[in-house]
C-alpha cells in the first residue's frame, strides 16, 4: 500500500505522499510537524523531504514538481512519524551538517551544536599560532569529543602537521559508543590514523597507555555536559532522545567543568590553554573556578556572534 499522508488531509481519502510534488510535499510535512509541536517545523520539513529525494535544500525548491516513488514515499512517511514523536532530524538522517562537514550521528553521542562551532574555530587558532611560533611538537586533548566533531575538525584542518609528527591529537569520552562512533566519523574522512582515541573520564588516565598517561597537553578542548539536571529530566523533543551522559551537568550544570578545571595543573603543560564551551550565563562561574587554581592563568570568555560566551579560555602563564 502507498504511504499516504496523515492528519493534516481532509476529505474522505487521504493523499497519498506518492501523489504530491516535492513543493506540495514540503509544506504539507511542514503542517503535520508544526501539528506535532515542532518549533522547526519549515526547516525539519526541507531537511527531510530533501533527505528522501537525496538532494540538498537548494536542488528541492528549484524542482517544485519532483515526485517520489511509492517506497521511498512509505520510507519518507516513517521519518515523519519519528520526528513528529520528537526524534532529532539528525538521528533520522543519520547525520548533522557541520562546520561545513557531514558528522555521522545517531544515539551513541551528542548531535553537534552549531554553538560548538566556536569552540572548533577558537582551537584551530589556537594551533595555528603555536605551529607558526616553534617547531615543538603540539599536544592537544579534545575532552568528552562525543562524536569526534571538534577532533575531526582539527585533524582535517592540521592533516599535515599531525601527519609530519609537528602534532598529536588525543580524542577522549567516558562512553566507549560515543568514541566508536567518534572513530566512525573519522574513518569516513581519512584521518583515523591520525587521531589518537581513549576511553577516560575528563583528563583521567582510565584505559591510557604508557605515553598517554604521561601526556600534557598543550591545547584542551571540552565541550562537556552542562545541562541541569532537572533540565534533562523534564526534556522534551531533541534532548529526549540524546545520552543522558552528554547532557547531565548535575544540580546547576557545573559539576563536569568543575572537575576538569581542578584537573588542569596536572595535565595542561605549563603555557598551554584550555577551551570550554559553556552554557549561557555559565562563563563567570568557570571563570571563577578557575581563578582559584593553584597555578598562575589568565581566564577570557569568548562571546558567539550573539553577544553570549559561550566559551572560556584558560591559559596557563608559567611557560
Amino acid at each position: 500500500m502507498a504511504a499516504e499522508i496523515g492528519p493534516m488531509a481532509s476529505g474522505p481519502e487521504r493523499t497519498r505522499i506518492a501523489d504530491l510534488s516535492a513543493g506540495a510535499l514540503m509544506a504539507s510535512t511542514a503542517t503535520r510537524l508544526t501539528d506535532a509541536g515542532s518549533e522547526t517545523a519549515r526547516l525539519d520539513a526541507e531537511l527531510l523531504v530533501s533527505h528522501a529525494f537525496a538532494r540538498d535544500r537548494t536542488w528541492l525548491h528549484a524542482h517544485p514538481d519532483a515526485s517520489l516513488d511509492d517506497e521511498t514515499a512509505r520510507e519518507l512517511d516513517g521519518w515523519i512519524e519519528r520526528r513528529a514523536g520528537g526524534e532529532p532530524v539528525a538521528y533520522i538522517r543519520g547525520f548533522k551538517e557541520w562546520f561545513g562537514l557531514r558528522v555521522t550521528t545517531d544515539r551513541r553521542a551528542l548531535i553537534p551544536r552549531p554553538e560548538t562551532e566556536l569552540l572548533a574555530e577558537s582551537a584551530i587558532a589556537e594551533v595555528a599560532a603555536r605551529l607558526v611560533r616553534d617547531e615543538r611538537v603540539v599536544a592537544v586533548w579534545d575532552v568528552a569529543t562525543g562524536g569526534g566533531a571538534v577532533a575531526l575538525a582539527l585533524a582535517l584542518r592540521f592533516r599535515a602537521p599531525l601527519a609530519l609528527g609537528r602534532m598529536r591529537l588525543l580524542a577522549s569520552d567516558l562512553s566507549p559508543d560515543a568514541l566508536e562512533l567518534a572513530s566512525e566519523n573519522f574513518a569516513a574522512h581519512g584521518v583515523a590514523q591520525l587521531v589518537t582515541v581513549q576511553v577516560s573520564d575528563l583528563l583521567g588516565e582510565d584505559g591510557a597507555t604508557s605515553a598517554e598517561q604521561s601526556l600534557r597537553a598543550d591545547l584542551v578542548t571540552a565541550n562537556l555536559p552542562y545541562v541541569t539536571s532537572a533540565e534533562v529530566s523534564a526534556a522534551r523533543g531533541s534532548l529526549a532522545f540524546e545520552p543522558r551522559l552528554a547532557l547531565d551537568g548535575g544540580a546547576d550544570g557545573l559539576d563536569a567543568l568543575r572537575r576538569l578545571v581542578a584537573q588542569l595543573p596536572q595535565r595542561l603543560a605549563p603555557g598551554g590553554v584550555a577551551l570550554l564551551e559553556v552554557a549561557a550565563r555559565q562563563a563567570p562561574s568557570v571563570r571563577a573556578e578557575a581563578e582559584r587554581l593553584p597555578v598562575p592563568v589568565a581566564v577570557t570568555q569568548i562571546p558567539d556572534l550573539a553577544g553570549i560566551e559561550r566559551v572560556v579560555r584558560i591559559a596557563r602563564l608559567d611557560a
